[in-house]
């Protein structure tokens, strides 16, 4: 029964939609008009002149005769030129014919039945607005002066949408940005951000929107989370990282740039993630060799080294590179090396590089490779004698020559 109602309802609906259609709604004189079929007939169209009656001809009048010519009138036009016998009359130029009265009516006629032949709809449809983009633009910063940031944000992201030419593009990018910050939804606001760095490069919000992606980025290296479904749920930690990298790219040789590197740094060596953190203080000390935090650099990236050779027993090289830098460093900087215990460090790499070289002479032995044993075992109480691995190496020395002793 309900459905039998529905249907009912929608014929009805469609028939009246239909009926200005069916009923002759013409445009005349600047409105439409209404025809009904009582009207008296409008009278049929002019017929072509082509297909007209001729009228009936008329003979003739003779021609007048034309009056004589004053006297002198010869010898005051001495200037005409001589008419020649059997040449053509010259006439004037005659404008070309306009169109008939008939004409324009059937033009008229036409204009109004195409009229009358559009769909209903599309009668009262509207001009577009050619300053529509800037009155959302409006809107929108009146409500995010109001506070009404979430609803500003969803003005202009229609704005950016549907008028992709338009001049304020740009600047309604970032006042959603602004107005998704606003709202606490950063991830969304870097995105917007991007996508004006992307489109507006020569933007002057091209400097402010690098440091709110800075700021972004701080926010998820601290306490905020990711939102999911508008809650705090996941850690942000990974996108902060990435979001630092992108402003290194979009910007490698600016202050922003320096700020972002040393940040990415810094947050690998919290994690004790050695390698990456030496990695990105060497970019640091090479792309900003007079930055204001290459001390910093320089002395994070020689204790990075140190750390990632703990667990290598036999890396060498790493430990002659740590030790090198922090050379340098104390004869760069001799305050500051000392300040931050830079001798004892030295210290502890040289005790370091003595184990690590003690360890090869073992593994040799081991082995079962006397003679390489003892060449290292040699460099270990040659070059480190002051430490404690030297009696080790001493002492693996002797037991070698005892087996020697016993074999023969």
């Amino acid at each position: 029964m309900m459905r039998t109602c529905w249907i009912i309802a929608a014929a009805g609906v469609l028939l009246l939609a239909a009926g200005p259609a069916d009923a002759r709604w013409v445009w005349r004189d600047g409105r439409w008009e209404y025809v009904e079929d009582t009207w008296p007939e409008e009278a049929p169209p002019a017929q072509h002149p082509a297909e007209a009656p001729a009228p009936p001809k008329e003979s003739p009048a003779p021609p007048e005769a034309a009056p004589p010519e004053p006297p002198g009138a010869q010898e005051r036009d001495l200037g005409r030129i001589p008419r020649v016998e059997g040449a053509p009359s010259e006439a004037p130029d005659e404008a070309p014919p306009g169109p008939t009265a008939e004409e324009v009516a059937a033009e008229a006629e036409a204009r109004v039945r195409a009229q009358a032949q559009r769909p209903w709809y599309a009668r009262w449809r509207r001009a577009p607005d050619p300053n529509a983009d800037r009155t959302l633009f409006e809107e929108a910063r009146s409500d995010v002066e109001a506070g009404r940031h979430s609803r500003a944000a969803r003005t202009l992201k229609d704005l950016i949408k549907k008028y992709p030419e338009s001049p304020v593009r740009g600047e309604a990018m970032w006042l959603r940005g602004e107005a998704l910050f606003a709202s606490k939804d950063y991830y969304k606001a870097y995105e917007q951000y991007e996508e004006m760095l992307r489109d507006y490069a020569g933007s002057p919000r091209y400097r402010p929107a690098l440091e709110r992606e800075i700021q972004i980025a701080e926010l998820y290296l601290g306490p905020e989370r990711r939102r999911v479904w508008g809650m705090p749920l996941l850690s942000g930690e990974t996108e902060a990282i990435e979001i630092l990298r992108r402003i290194y790219e979009h910007q490698p040789a600016g202050d922003l740039a320096e700020a972002a590197l040393v940040r990415i740094a810094d947050y690998y060596y919290e994690k004790c993630r050695w390698t990456e953190a030496e990695d990105y203080y060497d970019r640091y000390c090479k792309a900003f060799p007079n930055g204001g935090r290459v001390v910093h650099a320089e002395l994070a990236r020689a204790k990075c080294a140190i750390e990632r050779c703990r667990g290598a027993r036999y890396d060498t090289t790493s430990l002659a590179l740590a030790q090198d830098r922090l050379s340098r460093f104390r004869e760069k900087y001799p305050d500051v090396a000392e300040a931050q215990g830079v001798p004892a460090l030295l210290a502890e790499l040289h005790g370091l590089r003595a184990e690590a070289l003690y360890h090869v002479a073992d593994y040799y032995r081991r082995a079962g490779e006397p003679l390489a044993a003892a060449h290292y075992a040699d460099q270990v109480v040659a070059q480190y004698g002051d430490t404690p691995w030297a009696d080790e190496a001493k002492a693996m020395m002797d037991e070698m020559n005892l087996g020697k002793e016993a074999n023969r």
